[in-house]
């Protein structure tokens, strides 16, 4: 399901909507400036995390994304952020917080502050590929300084990684005819299916290469394409920019909560 999802979030990086309109160097800024406010944390913080979520969802609204693909592939991804902190509320059981006179274990908090960093960082780097076009994010990274060959790794990588997947689709499936009562291959099986992928891959990598070099590839890969950077980029820049420096130092959570405290009461 999770390759359903990236290739629909592939897709989607080439339509139209006022966030698919922006300069891919806007739009990447904000991201990093983002993924630099939420690292700032103390490793404890939870509630002050929370005011960032509305960078993704402002995104993912403008950009007329549905939420169901990107929750997918961070679901899928999830498991490699739960294991960095699984192991803290039993190393960390000093009391950090009380909620509702109940004792928080520090290493639950830390717990839960590793989710939503993952969560914030992984959803808007989704949805940016989501609202701009891989070759533009390629594009706009070259624009702002980094180095060619960086960039052109990052191309390839990312569209050999679904030339690859689509092989070990096609592995899978003959897989199948052959042993359909097995839903997992023995070991042998899965041995060679490796071995088959990587030989494959490699031959196809090497038969691209050649093209390329026939075409005139000389390390770079050439656009015609030209990036303007206009006001309404600017407006989007600052005001990107500017909501994460106020989330990062006030103390936005609280505000909110106290507001709605007064509401209720």
């Amino acid at each position: 399901m999770s390759r359903v999802a990236a290739r629909e979030l592939d897709r989607l990086g080439y339509a139209d909507s006022p966030v698919h309109r922006l300069d891919a160097r806007a739009k990447l800024l904000v991201a990093a400036a983002l993924v630099l406010a939420v690292s700032s944390f103390p490793r404890y913080e939870v509630a002050g995390l929370l005011p960032f979520f509305a960078v993704p969802v402002a995104l993912g609204l403008g950009g007329r994304v549905a939420p169901r693909p990107v929750l997918r592939l961070v679901l899928a991804a999830s498991p490699f952020a739960l294991l960095v902190g699984l192991a803290n509320p039993f190393l960390d059981t000093a009391p950090a917080a009380h909620v509702a006179g109940v004792a928080v274990r520090g290493g639950v908090l830390s717990l839960l502050s590793i989710l939503l960093r993952f969560a914030l960082c992984t959803s808007t780097l989704l949805l940016l590929v989501a609202t701009t076009s891989m070759p533009r994010l390629v594009r706009g990274l070259r624009l702002l300084g980094t180095p060619a060959a960086l960039t052109t790794q990052l191309q390839f990588l990312y569209r050999y990684l679904f030339l690859l997947v689509a092989e070990g689709e096609r592995l899978q499936a003959a897989r199948l005819l052959r042993e359909p009562r097995r839903r997992l291959p023995r070991l042998a099986t899965a041995r060679g299916m490796l071995f088959t992928l990587l030989r494959r891959t490699w031959d196809r990598g090497e038969r691209v290469y050649r093209c390329m070099q026939v075409r005139g590839f000389q390390g770079e890969l050439p656009s015609l394409a030209t990036e303007r950077f206009r006001a309404r980029d600017a407006a989007f820049l600052a005001l990107g920019v500017t909501f994460c420096a106020a989330a990062r130092l006030l103390p936005l959570s609280r505000w909110a909560g106290e507001a709605l405290l007064s509401r209720l009461s």
